[in-house]
């Protein structure tokens, strides 16, 4: 068998399952015999403080459920991606496919979410099936796993001819012992060759990531982490290298960012750049779905990706098949979405009023630095005298002592708990809201998640350039948040994984040989596996979109942020392949057709930096004033204002260039088509062979 063949599916092990302490071996026997009965093959057992067991499955089986889901696959002699048919498997298969079974048909990753489908696909009774061995187990241990039905319901059922309680569907095995805590953790094995090439692959010089290995190992939700994480920073060189001209520029004429005329050009080419970039990650974000076989409709999706076993809702007869379906109506799970919002809202307020407090005892918020402005006829509204003195000379908080940096400390640390109670509160809400599809319940969580830890990030950024209008201040802010954001990433996800990796390195290598051959070795102990941390994808994105609102939003207080956004990223891209590597689980394989919503969110981004932008330029700085120096004046505390009966102009002109650049992102996503031409060739020749086929 060639190094880059798989090992035979049913001597392997795909996934693992680990019981915990409350199950006994009556209930792990009567499980396993229950997954038998369903075609999945039990292959290993480590017991050690828990039991663990490896599973696998049959060719036959998996074919059938590669059919069930219509995963798509390339056909060899028409060379046209179409939905896996069992009965002509041969057409699909490619011996010279690299890292797929002997036939080149199946991928580690399509085993994966094969075996992982079926295994939650289980229910704990079969269709017509009264009770069980199982069932009368779980009903002496108090696990419930029947749906829970209206009195209405039952009476009507009852009233049938044609219906009894045997065609109510009962829950999946697996989210029923997950639920109960009979269950500690399920999921994919690690295969040790496999994750090394991965690693080797990524370790050195290259900015690409081994985009299609990590596809075929881990599958599409993680690959197109890492796509668009490669194509971030080869795109990001184009704003670096105006960004390093317009500092040296302005370093060479011993201007300051105040009243440069020429670095809010650098915001507004940042801009443009970013829009050109989305378009273009969006075809290439095309591309690659059409060639890993996800580039799927609303309805497919919705159909054949993973449905969540804890969805629940009212048993109906389907319009569509006439059979018995569990359905949620879309105005419940809106007026949840309602109580979500405003749960919330009220989690901002209150990390809005640490950030006031924190900006006081900074020193940023005091009258004295405006007196114009803020006088005993108008005060100032986010002025707390109380904190604000601890920030002055002599104080616990003096400003020019290092001293200044524990309020800094003190408003992370508090923030970072919010954000851990809000993770926790965001979770609950998003089960609450009852989503079908684990996509639309990772979608909501997501932007919950990034609503919230975004404004954390930004808030104060805004308050001191458009409530403040003190774009030295803005600087000051976001180049110590930025560059130590920046450092912490560096050290925990760089220096610690490299000691780790060394340590790691030195236990392999005493164990033996090093090898490339990814059938060596083919996988570490389960109780390992399981011992291992869960990945979490939604930190690694999270990073990168602050990162990326830093550079594009603020773009013209700060161009070299690009710069470091480069090194940065290459960090970034190694530290989370070696900690997908040897730090955490496999995580599940799952199918999606891009970034979801992450690339919604992006664009978000993209269109707020349009206006943060023209708003640094005509509002917060003199930069507008180099220009036209007539719309303002400076006032006798050399504080820069609007000219009498000329505010409106500025205005005028901000908005009016605001708007300029929404009109060019416009008409860069009117122009520029989303589906590449050489992709949508390929699904004109899929729709003409499906064609000439039906008629034959």
């Amino acid at each position: 068998m060639s190094s880059e063949t798989l090992p035979n599916l049913e001597s392997n092990p795909i996934l693992f399952i680990e019981f915990s302490g409350k199950a006994d071996e009556e209930l792990i026997y009567l499980v396993k015999s229950r997954l038998q009965e369903e075609g999945l093959l039990t292959l290993s057992a480590e017991s050690d403080d828990t039991v663990i067991i490896g599973i696998t499955t049959t060719e036959e089986k998996i074919n059938v459920e590669a059919k069930a889901i219509r995963l798509l696959k390339m056909r060899q002699d028409t060379q046209v991606m179409e939905a896996f048919d069992a009965e002509q498997k041969e057409k699909y298969c490619d011996a010279s496919r690299p890292y797929h079974d002997h036939l080149g048909l199946f991928s580690e990753n399509d085993r994966c979410l094969l075996v992982d489908r079926i295994l939650h696909d289980i229910k704990v009774l079969n269709e017509g099936q009264m009770s069980s061995n199982l069932s009368r187990k779980l009903d002496q241990v108090k696990c419930s796993y029947r749906r829970k039905i209206s009195k209405k319901l039952l009476s009507m059922i009852k009233g049938e001819d044609d219906m009894d309680m045997s065609d109510l569907p009962t829950q999946s095995l697996i989210y029923v012992l997950e639920k109960s805590g009979y269950i500690n953790a399920v999921g994919p094995i690690h295969r040790t060759g496999l994750k090394k090439l991965i690693w080797k692959k990524t370790y050195g010089f290259s900015i690409n990531p081994p985009v299609e290995l990590i596809h075929t190992y881990y599958g599409s939700e993680i690959s197109f982490y890492f796509a668009w994480m490669g194509f971030l920073t080869r795109w990001s060189f184009f704003p670096a290298i105006f960004g390093l001209i317009t500092y040296a520029s302005r370093w060479y004429r011993e201007d300051n960012i105040m009243g440069d005329a020429y670095t809010p050009f650098y915001g507004f080419l940042t801009f443009i750049w970013s829009v050109i970039f989305l378009k273009y990650w969006k075809r290439h974000e095309v591309r690659l779905s059409h060639r890993w076989g996800v580039l799927l409709g609303e309805y497919e999706k919705q159909k054949y990706f993973f449905l969540r076993p804890e969805f629940h809702g009212r048993l109906r007869k389907s319009p569509v098949t006439g059979m018995m379906e569990v359905h949620y109506p879309s105005y419940k799970r809106q007026l949840k979405f309602v109580v979500s919002a405003l749960i919330t809202i009220a989690m901002l307020n209150a990390a809005f009023w640490t950030m006031i407090a924190s900006l006081n005892m900074q020193g940023y918020i005091n009258p004295k630095h405006d007196p114009d402005r803020w006088h005993e006829g108008n005060k100032h509204p986010f002025h707390w005298p109380a904190l604000s003195k601890l920030a002055e000379p002599g104080q616990v908080f003096d400003m020019n002592t290092l001293r200044c940096f524990f309020p800094v400390i003190i408003h992370v640390a508090i923030i970072f708990t919010f954000n851990n109670i809000y993770r926790v509160i965001a979770t609950y809400l998003t089960k609450w809201e009852n989503h079908q599809t684990q996509l639309n319940f990772s979608n909501s969580l997501i932007l919950k998640r990034f609503m919230f830890e975004a404004f954390d990030c930004y808030v104060a950024l805004f308050y001191l350039a458009f409530y403040e209008r003190d774009i030295s201040k803005l600087r000051t802010e976001l180049i110590s948040v930025f560059n130590i954001d920046t450092v912490r990433r560096l050290a925990l996800e760089c220096i610690v994984p490299m000691i780790l990796q060394r340590l790691t390195r030195k236990k392999t290598d005493s164990k033996g040989k090093k090898t490339d051959d990814v059938n060596s070795q083919p996988y570490a102990p389960l109780s390992d596996q399981a011992k291992l941390d869960e990945y979490e994808q939604f930190d690694d994105y999270m990073e990168i979109l602050i990162q990326f609102g830093y550079a594009t939003l603020f773009a013209s207080a700060y161009p070299l942020a690009s710069s470091i956004m480069i090194i940065a990223n290459l960090v970034e891209i190694r530290s989370d392949t070696f900690k997908l590597s040897f730090i955490c689980r496999k995580p599940r394989s799952l199918r999606c057709d891009g970034l979801g919503m992450w690339g919604n969110l992006l664009k978000g981004l993209v269109t707020l930096s349009a206006l943060t932008n023209c708003l640094i330029f005509g509002f917060t700085s003199g930069q507008l004033m180099e220009w036209l120096p007539s719309l303002y004046m400076i006032d006798e505390s050399d504080h820069m204002r609007f000219s009498d009966n000329k505010g409106w102009l500025v205005i005028f002109i901000i908005f009016g260039a605001e708007r300029a650049l929404l009109l060019i992102k416009f008409l860069v996503n009117a122009i520029i088509p989303d589906i590449p031409e050489d992709v949508m060739d390929e699904l004109e020749r899929k729709h003409y062979v499906q064609e000439e086929e039906s008629r034959q």
